[in-house]
């Protein structure tokens, strides 16, 4: 089942085939974990967690009505930054914000390390959402700007416009956090 594609095992899910739910599950259970857990930001691991498993659920109820109009990857991402919009909704409704789980220990990395991947977790964080989700959605899931325009219903200049900001306070914040390295 390794070889077969995404939007064809979803197609045998849909009429049955359980192994291919599996195959599915295992094959982007990684990324898209990853992609809640940065778009909630540091110490919300057990909220991506959560949001990941409603996602595989909104899979299994939608499965009958499932048509291979686009890449699997991007109607599974769809639903995910549909999740992604309601907690933030639900995050500022309720000014959530304050409470955020430290940090956990660095031990295996040295000095430098640590630092910048406390860097990079400040500057991610620092990002605004949309921003935030166009850069992950491109650079940690790989899709193509046109696929993210399928994937959070914008326009490709907005998507365009999303990447660059990103980038841009990306590169300035970084470079502050770091000491001019880049």
């Amino acid at each position: 089942m390794e070889n077969i594609p995404d939007e064809q095992l979803m197609l045998q899910f849909r009429d049955g085939n359980q192994a291919a739910f599996a195959t599915l599950y295992q094959r982007h259970k990684g990324s898209l974990y990853r992609y809640f857990l940065r778009q909630l930001g540091t110490g919300n691991g057990g909220r991506a967690e959560e949001l990941y498993q409603d996602v595989w659920y909104r899979v299994i109820d939608k499965r009958e009505s499932y048509a291979p109009t686009a890449k699997f990857t991007t109607w599974l991402y769809h639903i995910a930054h549909h999740l992604v919009i309601d907690e933030h909704r639900k995050r500022l409704s309720e000014n959530a914000y304050a409470s955020q789980l430290p940090d956990e220990p660095q031990s295996n990395m040295n000095d430098a390390e640590a630092r910048e991947k406390d860097a990079i977790k400040v500057c991610m964080d620092a990002l605004a959402p949309l921003q935030r989700e166009a850069f992950l959605l491109r650079h940690e899931a790989g899709f193509e700007p046109a696929q993210i325009c399928e994937i959070v219903d914008a326009k490709p200049e907005a998507v365009k416009t999303r990447l660059r900001y990103a980038m841009e306070q990306l590169r300035q914040c970084l470079t502050r956090k770091l000491g001019g390295r880049e």
